[in-house]
C-alpha cells in the first residue's frame, strides 16, 4: 500500500475497558476521505494498482481517468504503463494525496471507484450463548450478532492463552454494524484458563490447536514446546465445546487468532478471503512452522467437518506492537471479508 494509501491516525474486565477507545480509534481508520470527484463509476478496483500491473481492473481505472479529463491516457488497455502512471498522478496532486502513481484504497476511493458500504444491522448481541466449560469450569461463551439464518461466520479471538489480543478485536467487533445478511459469532476466547494463566496450554498443560480431532497425532509433554497433544484427540473439554459448536452452526468463514508470526496462513476452499485480509491489515501470505507439527488443528478441523468453508489463521504481532489502531484494521477487515 502506498503512503497515500495507509489510513491515519487478558482478561474481560480489561477488555470492557478497552473498547471505548478502540471504538473510537476505527472511526478514525475508516473515516472517509473528502473528494471532489463525480459520481461512482460502473466498474470497481479491488486491488492495488501500480506500474507494470496487468489485469481488466487497470482497464477500468484508465477509462475512468480518461472520463475525468487525465489526458496522459489515451484509450484503456488492461496495461499499466507510464502514461498510466503519469495520469495518476495528475489525479493525486488534484486531490491532494501523495502523489506516487500507486493506487490504493484512498485513490480509488477519490476516483470513486470503490465499492460502494454494504448494508448494515446495528450492533446488538442477539444471543449470548455458553457452549462449554473449561478445565476450571470458566464459561466459554459465544456471541450472536448479524442477521440470523445467513451466511454464518465464526471469530475466535483466543486458542493459546498467551496469545491474547485476538479478544480485543472479537471485542471490538461487537460494539460495530454487522453487515446485513452475516450470522457473526464471536468468540473472545476458547482456552480462559490459559488467559488467566498467560500459559499457552489448558489447565492440563493442553495445547488445544493440537487437541482436535483431524490430523491429531500424540506429541508428548514437554518443558520446552509446550505443544502437548492429549493423550487422545479432542480429549478435552475447550476442544469438545468447539468442535460440537462448529458442527452445529457449520461457519462458512472461521478466523483463528494467533501471536506472534505476522502473517496469514490461506487456509480453506477460498483463498481469495484470506488473501483479501491480508492485503487489508499489510500482512504477508505464509505458513507458520510448527516445531512438533501441525497436527489436530482447529483450522483443519473445521474446514474438513463443514465442507466448502473457509477457515484461517491470522498471527497478530507480538502484543508490544498490537495498538488500538491495529485492532480497529483488523476489525474493519473481518467486517470487510465476511461479505466475500
Amino acid at each position: 500500500m502506498s503512503a497515500a494509501d495507509r489510513p491515519h491516525g487478558r482478561t474481560a474486565p480489561r477488555l470492557a475497558c478497552a473498547v471505548a477507545v478502540l471504538a473510537s480509534t476505527l472511526a478514525i481508520v475508516v473515516a472517509p476521505i473528502a473528494v471532489t470527484t463525480v459520481e461512482a463509476a460502473s466498474c470497481r478496483i479491488t486491488t492495488t494498482l501500480r506500474l507494470g500491473s496487468r489485469s481488466g481492473q487497470v482497464a477500468c481505472l484508465e477509462g475512468r481517468l480518461h472520463e475525468l479529463g487525465y489526458s496522459a491516457v489515451h484509450g484503456p488497455d488492461t496495461f499499466f504503463g507510464t502514461s498510466t502512471r503519469q495520469a495518476v498522478i495528475a489525479f493525486q496532486r488534484s486531490q491532494h494525496l501523495v502523489a506516487d502513481g500507486v493506487v490504493g484504497t484512498r485513490t480509488i476511493t477519490a476516483l470513486a471507484l470503490h465499492d460502494p458500504p454494504a448494508p448494515t444491522v446495528p450492533a446488538k448481541v442477539l444471543e449470548t450463548r455458553v457452549i462449554g466449560k473449561s478445565v476450571d469450569g470458566i464459561d466459554i461463551t459465544a456471541y450472536r450478532m448479524g442477521t440470523p439464518g445467513g451466511r454464518v461466520v465464526l471469530v475466535i479471538g483466543i486458542i493459546h492463552g498467551d496469545e491474547v489480543k485476538g479478544a480485543d478485536i472479537t471485542a471490538l467487533l461487537r460494539t460495530l454494524p454487522t453487515p446485513a445478511g452475516i450470522d457473526l459469532w464471536l468468540i473472545d476466547s476458547m482456552n480462559p484458563d490459559g488467559q488467566a494463566n498467560n500459559t499457552r496450554t489448558n489447565a492440563n498443560g493442553v495445547d488445544l490447536n493440537r487437541n482436535f480431532e483431524t490430523g491429531w497425532a500424540f506429541i508428548p509433554r514437554s518443558t520446552t514446546n509446550h505443544q502437548y497433544s492429549g493423550e487422545h484427540p479432542d480429549d478435552q473439554p475447550e476442544t469438545q465445546a468447539v468442535e460440537s459448536f462448529i458442527r452445529e452452526i457449520k461457519p462458512a468463514i472461521g478466523i483463528w487468532y494467533h501471536q506472534d508470526a505476522n502473517s496469514i496462513s490461506a487456509g480453506g476452499t477460498r483463498k481469495e478471503i484470506p488473501m483479501r485480509y491480508a492485503q487489508l491489515v499489510g500482512e504477508k501470505i505464509g505458513t507458520v512452522p510448527c516445531t512438533q507439527g501441525c497436527t489436530g488443528t482447529a483450522g483443519t478441523f473445521a474446514n474438513k467437518a463443514v465442507p466448502g468453508s473457509t477457515n484461517f489463521l491470522v498471527e497478530l504481532p507480538g502484543s508490544a506492537k498490537v495498538t488500538a489502531a491495529t485492532i480497529a484494521a483488523h476489525a474493519n477487515a473481518v467486517l470487510t471479508v465476511i461479505t466475500m
